[in-house]
């Protein structure tokens, strides 16, 4: 059922071809030969998250939640059954659990996920254990947990289709995207209290950054994805209504629209967000493309660039012992900060359902070499040699910098 495929060229890179290789791999494929629905369901990759810190990929495989360790390609499981959806807690394979859409993972390995079917937030730790500690507890003789709209401790709080949800504030808190009751929710751990955060649109003149623009009338309105900024202060949102990525203070709670489509036809509807170290954005769409006699497509996109680009097919998923269709493109960014290298992992659910690494390789391995050089430059080499200015007590290189940046940005989506 895993298989994998060679490295082939992605299209449309003519902007790229100068600096690196820009390589699309399938990395695990799940064939959906037979014609039953059913069966498509339970083999759907319809997530993926990087866990960076432990050097492994966390998806969702039908009802299950699964790993894998590149380069090793096959997924083990973490919960759940993949062709068996519910709700109950539990050890490994006892748990059951339904379509999974937001992960974190906090440093002392405990994994948390929005179970978006359950409208709860669960939890599974070291030793395997899953149990619901947000929303509504498991009931037996029901298939899914309760929705509802109601702040409170633990499992007296109410979801309705929780969907993404990233750690804050030194892991404190959980900020969860509360999908269909359009809300951010804040869950501080000490206390296990879930609160609605009360949101204003910040209308204020857009400043001079590159990332603000002219405010309009807007509202958070079936918000999904989640990504928390390097500052920590704001997180932006994937507002599916508007078609925007939001940008929330957290501290002021405001929210302002941020430009995320580069040049992309207005009728793509943004589905997926990550977000580099150097704060730019990397979006998946679907929807309509104009310019291509409004084919289906969906697309991931960086500064302008489209990373992959695929016509959109359904995958289907089990829910309630009846079959639903829904349209599924989801990525996570993952950096391996010890060779400054990064993938975008990918899930693309179609008549096949696959997991696609797209990697961004330097043609030339000197460059490496002569990152390290410019970053730790040796007495008497011509790094050395370079012009010093000296700004308030701290002596920099102007143009080494400007090298460290250019490098940087071609190693790891910088």
């Amino acid at each position: 059922m895993v298989e994998i495929h060679t490295n082939e060229m992605c299209e449309n890179m003519d902007m790229l071809m100068d600096k690196f290789s820009v390589r699309q791999t399938v990395y695990i494929h799940t064939r959906n030969t037979c014609e039953k629905a059913e069966f498509r369901a339970s083999q759907a990759i319809t997530m993926v998250f990087a866990d960076c810190d432990h050097n492994r990929i966390i998806l969702c495989i039908g009802s299950s939640l699964q790993m894998c360790e590149p380069p090793e390609s096959k997924a083990r499981l973490l919960a759940g059954c993949q062709d068996e959806n519910g709700f109950k807690d539990g050890m490994r394979g006892v748990a059951r659990l339904s379509t999974v859409h937001g992960v974190a993972v906090d440093s002392e390995n405990l994994i948390f996920f929005t179970d978006w079917m359950n409208n709860c937030v669960r939890e599974i730790s070291n030793d395997g254990n899953v149990r619901t500690l947000y929303g509504a507890r498991p009931v037996p003789g029901k298939l899914h947990g309760e929705a509802g709209f109601c702040d409170g401790y633990a499992n007296m709080a109410r979801f309705n289709r929780p969907w993404g949800l990233c750690l804050r504030a030194m892991e404190t808190e959980i900020i969860v995207v509360d999908g269909h009751n359009s809300s951010l929710r804040k869950i501080i751990r000490d206390t296990d209290y879930v609160e609605t955060i009360r949101l204003e649109q910040d209308m204020s003149k857009a400043s001079t950054d590159i990332n603000e623009v002219l405010q309009q009338p807007s509202q958070l309105l079936y918000p999904s994805e989640i990504r928390m900024s390097y500052t920590g202060d704001d997180v932006f949102v994937v507002n599916s209504s508007s078609h925007e990525v939001m940008r929330i203070d957290l501290k002021r709670m405001l929210f302002r629209a941020v430009p995320c489509y580069f040049g992309v036809a207005d009728t793509f509807r943004p589905e997926g967000l990550n977000i580099t170290s150097g704060g730019k954005f990397i979006v998946g769409y679907t929807g309509y493309d104009v310019k291509n006699c409004l084919k289906d497509t969906k697309l991931v996109s960086f500064q302008g660039l489209q990373l992959f680009r695929k016509e959109r097919r359904p995958i289907y998923y089990r829910h309630l012992s009846r079959v639903e269709i829904t349209q599924c493109l989801t990525f996570s960014l993952a950096v391996d900060k010890s060779r400054t290298d990064a993938s975008l992992w990918i899930t693309d659910c179609g008549a096949d359902s696959r997991l696609l690494r797209v990697r961004l390789v330097l043609k030339w391995g000197f460059l490496r070499v002569l990152l390290l050089g410019v970053q730790k430059p040796v007495t008497g080499s011509v790094f050395s040699m370079l012009p010093m200015c000296v700004h308030h007590n701290r002596s920099s290189c102007p143009i080494l910098l400007h090298i460290v940046k250019l490098l940087q940005g071609v190693c790891a989506f910088e």
